[in-house]
């Protein structure tokens, strides 16, 4: 419900960062809440799916030290990644029963008999820890939806630009040299857009992309393919510098730094969003840390609590805004059918329900119920910190103009909370991580095969179509 102080509200926020995760939903993720006492729409009000012979699977909680999936004895199999593009979604929402997921998973997947109920299993606070912290100390948004129903690139579309687009690749001077030969088709998919992103209503000053490599932004929108000129101070790592030895002192000046350097610094930007890791290059060790299927969703949970922990210490923590939500639901359950939208998109819903947590001093310890989609984050980004707010939500597609900002979740003031002793979250996390090392170290041992492009994800593998197309363009190593 829309709250006549909210805009002023907003108005004392400095900072938003954003965090987007990929491929879980809300009930997978934090519907456990529902069951603990805690005001969400969740899993107290969950139903069942049947597979395509009639047997009835209900949720049900993984075990303690079920964080990732993969077949028995091969931690490197990435075969359990259920379907989530369009076909696979509208199967699973099943015209709004969301009824379809067993069935969808089956079919497309062909699992073992025993991992048929996957797509209907749930973590609890024992497998995420710091959200479970984040949710009973700030707000969850438990009707927060993806913004179509259907896969990643779509949606993380949505949330930079209020739309979608197609590949772009054949137009990609790029690619020229290869137009028309088999190692073309393997190219033309690549996930390289065309929208304009809300970063363009901002002054370049006001924000900054951190992430492990290319950035998402450059995928989307082409005016942040221009490596030589556009916002060459506005991308930069997550936590980490590198600048490639072939650049000059200055330039490596310029071009350096990482998220954590500038909450050092107290150098953060109105606006930072930050991309997570997103392929997992090593074989002995998971490098991934976006929880994208079938990642150790540990990984994931270090990652916010590094930034979390990051931000407790800023000196203007009390004036910020973080999100952290997820692209799409990456094929697991949520009973929560999505709301009809009619804004000229073509989509006749929302996607799928995923897990939004808004937090920060100013944020209300409470649950939201209100309807937040992608675009809401363009939305409040915008009301927030364009110089002419009006002007700019405009320049921007229908479904940004009319989403729900976020700031129905903002205070008067900020609150008054004492830093929390996350130390044993933090060992907890840390032990976890080693039991996955030592089983990825275990399998590698009896002659479990090497990671290799066959054994990546699909998404891993046009992300990886995108990071040697950008580098292929000119973007130099050294520079996400």
């Amino acid at each position: 419900m829309a709250n006549a102080a909210a805009p002023d509200r907003l108005a004392k926020i400095k900072h938003i960062v954003v965090l987007m995760m990929e491929n879980r939903s809300f009930d997978h993720m934090l519907g456990y809440l529902g069951l603990d006492g805690v005001d969400v729409e969740g899993l107290q009000n969950a139903g069942t799916n049947d597979d395509a012979d009639g047997n009835t699977y209900a949720v049900h909680e993984f075990s303690e030290d079920q964080t990732a999936f993969h077949l028995p004895g091969n931690p490197f199999d990435k075969t359990l990644d259920p379907c989530h593009g369009p076909d696979c979604v509208a199967e699973q929402m099943a015209g709004g029963t969301m009824s379809g997921f067993v069935k969808n998973f089956v079919s497309e997947k062909n699992p073992p008999a025993e991992f048929f109920d996957l797509p209907m299993g749930h973590f609890s606070d024992k497998h995420v820890p710091v959200y479970d912290h984040l949710a009973r100390t700030y707000s969850v948004c438990d009707h927060w939806h993806s913004s179509i129903p259907g896969d990643t690139w779509p949606n993380r579309l949505y949330s930079l630009a209020g739309e979608k687009s197609l590949p772009v690749a054949r137009k990609l001077s790029i690619f020229a040299d290869i137009v028309g030969t088999k190692l073309f088709d393997k190219f033309k998919n690549t996930p390289i857009f065309e929208v304009e992103a809300f970063t363009r209503q901002l002054r370049n000053e006001q924000w900054r992309w951190y992430s492990h490599d290319p950035a998402t932004l450059r995928a989307a929108d082409g005016r942040y393919r221009d490596f030589t000129r556009v916002g060459r101070g506005n991308f930069a790592y997550f936590d980490k510098r590198e600048i490639g030895l072939d650049l000059s002192l200055a330039e490596a000046l310029f071009v350096g730094g990482s998220f954590l350097d500038d909450v050092t610094n107290r150098k953060l930007r109105d606006v930072s969003w930050i991309d997570p890791n997103f392929i997992d290059l090593r074989v002995g060790d998971q490098s991934s840390n976006d929880d994208h299927p079938p990642a150790d969703i540990t990984d994931g949970q270090i990652l916010v609590l590094n930034l979390y922990e990051a931000l407790l210490r800023y000196a203007e923590w009390n004036d910020t805004l973080l999100v952290i939500t997820y692209d799409e639901h990456g094929g697991f359950y949520d009973h929560v059918a999505p709301p009809a939208v009619d804004d000229g998109s073509g989509f006749p819903t929302y996607g799928v329900r995923v897990p939004a947590i808004a937090i920060g001093p100013r944020v209300q310890a409470q649950p939201c119920h209100e309807l937040f989609d992608h675009t809401s984050l363009i939305k409040t980004i915008l009301l927030r910190f364009a110089d002419d707010p009006d002007k700019a939500l405009n320049n921007m597609p229908p479904r940004v103009r009319n989403a729900n900002d976020l700031s129905v979740l903002l205070l008067d003031q900020p609150q008054k909370r004492q830093i929390p002793d996350l130390g044993a979250i933090r060992g907890s996390l840390a032990q976890r991580r080693a039991q996955a090392h030592a089983v990825r170290a275990d399998a590698l041992a009896k002659g479990a095969p090497p990671q290799d492009a066959s054994t990546f994800s699909e998404f891993e593998q046009e992300f990886a179509k995108f990071a040697i197309a950008m580098r292929k363009a000119g973007l130099r190593p050294g520079h996400p």
